[in-house]
């Protein structure tokens, strides 16, 4: 499992070397398929947080790569970790149970760990190895949590962040900027804690956010003219600019003594801090005021080793079932009886049309779903041979289905497809991504008394058409 990964995070680095590394979404797109242009990249995964950006790279066999060498906002300075196969592994693991978190056992990276994954997925920059590898890391994270109770509680910066205010009685007005996660689990939090909080949302995205219980929304391009109003300010945006500035707030006829921002890149302007009677804390100082407590990690961490150790060789087993040796076969050969079962058939298209052909030379019921069809579909379903929905797939249409193709012309309807059958116990083929088939397809010949099925590895469709024809050859000569 040729996977590498590079990362730096509030150990190895500043928040202002961070801040170079916290790469925006387009930025962050961008910068992975350009990456998976790549011979040699398979697929990638990049976290991007407060306290680290990480870039996981799944490589071809024997390719070395220096994952962050690679990244347009890379430089000289070379200060980042890389750490590769089951050193990775760990570190994933460890990261997403919230053991490496600044805050120690906060709960939100496992979330972000999750999310990034599916980011990535999203922008069609993950592969196969990617996928088991974060999937067994986040469920030995889980397990992890489950058997330690220590590892498991409401940690996280916005705890970190009401803390810090209770340390200042005279505050009762909280105005937290951002309506993202961070923003919102903030909003609740200090709700929660009795104080009066305002959001701010951009003006186009009023009524489109769900507002934490007790929070008043407010417009973001008033916060300034409200800022008299509060005693506080919370932000935590994904803004590549200061959402508070020193020069907005020197006008002010009064102004909020305490600022707590927890994004990076940074979203209050350093220089705020200059200003008389004002504290200002960076998201390093509020976890470090959460407190860092070093033996409980070390004696976690020890713990939860021999729950990575079991997802390591979940990982392992998982690729060794891909490369399984010459004298066993992966696909085992199953004649099942077709009669009353449903076939469903996503796609229009030539391959499957092609694959409704195959499914009718069995007694199956033929179901097809598809906005546009070839003219043999049509004719099919005029005979009364398959039953035909002219528009795209739905969740339910795989509700009492027996197999599914999904052979449409999208990536990511095929994929979801391919989820959602696997998860309900249904077969499914994928055309277009041999690694999320639970069944390949087979080539079939036969006669009358004879059904013989021809399978191959996923990707030798030359050989298996050959041997099929050799097969028919075969059979008719002995007619």
């Amino acid at each position: 499992m040729n996977v590498i990964m590079s990362g730096i995070d509030y150990v190895s680095a500043d928040l202002a070397r961070r801040e170079r590394f916290a790469l925006t979404p387009p930025a962050q797109r961008e910068a992975l398929e350009t990456l998976c242009r790549r011979e040699d990249v398979l697929g990638g995964v990049l976290l991007c947080t407060c306290n680290r950006t990480e870039l996981y790279l799944s490589l071809t066999d024997g390719a070395e790569a220096d994952p962050f060498s690679l990244l347009p906002c890379a430089d000289g300075a070379r200060d980042w970790e890389t750490r590769r196969g089951q050193d990775a592994f760990d570190h994933l693991s460890a990261m997403a149970c919230g053991l490496l978190s600044s805050i120690f056992a906060e709960d939100q990276i496992l979330t972000q760990v999750k999310r990034a994954l599916l980011t990535a997925r999203e922008w069609k920059c993950t592969d196969s190895t990617l996928e088991v590898f974060f999937r067994e890391a986040v469920a030995a994270a889980k397990k992890v949590k489950t058997a330690f109770p220590t590892v498991h509680g409401d940690a996280s910066s916005a705890t970190a962040a009401r803390d810090i205010l209770a340390g200042f009685p005279q505050i009762r007005r909280v105005l937290v900027v951002g309506n993202g996660q961070m923003g919102r689990a903030a909003a609740s939090v200090l709700c929660a804690a009795g104080y009066r909080v305002s959001m701010t949302l951009r003006q186009y995205r009023h009524g489109e956010t769900e507002l934490p219980t007790g929070t008043e929304a407010v417009n973001y391009e008033d916060r300034y003219l409200l800022l008299p109003e509060f005693d506080a300010v919370v932000s935590a945006t994904a803004s590549p600019h200061y959402t508070i500035q020193a020069q907005a707030l020197e006008g002010l006829s009064r102004r909020p003594a305490v600022y707590l921002d927890l994004a990076v890149p940074r979203d209050i302007e350093p220089a705020v801090a200059a200003l008389p009677g004002v504290t200002v804390l960076s998201i390093d100082e509020i976890a470090g005021a959460a407190g860092v407590r070093d033996t409980l990690r070390r004696q976690a961490l020890e713990k939860a080793r021999p729950f990575f150790a079991e997802g390591w060789e979940n990982a392992l087993r998982w690729e060794k079932g891909r490369e399984m040796p010459d004298e066993q076969r992966q696909h085992f050969p199953l004649f099942i009886d077709a009669t009353g079962k449903t076939a469903l058939v996503a796609g229009g298209g030539a391959i499957a049309t092609r694959r409704v052909l195959s499914l009718l030379r069995f007694t199956f019921d033929v179901t097809v779903v598809a906005p546009e069809v070839t003219d043999e579909l049509e004719r099919l379903d005029a005979q009364g041979r398959i039953q035909l929905s002219r528009r795209k797939f739905e969740p339910g249409d795989l509700e009492g289905v027996f197999l599914a193709v999904a052979a449409t012309d999208d990536r990511e309807t095929n994929r979801e497809i391919g989820v959602l059958a696997r998860h309900r116990g249904i077969w499914v083929s994928v055309a277009d991504r041999r690694e999320e088939c639970s069944f390949y397809f087979p080539a079939v010949a036969g006669t009358e008394e004879i059904t013989v099925g021809v399978c191959g590895d996923g990707t030798s469709h030359h050989k298996v058409a050959l041997a099929a024809k050799t097969i028919r050859e075969v059979l008719e000569h002995g007619n």
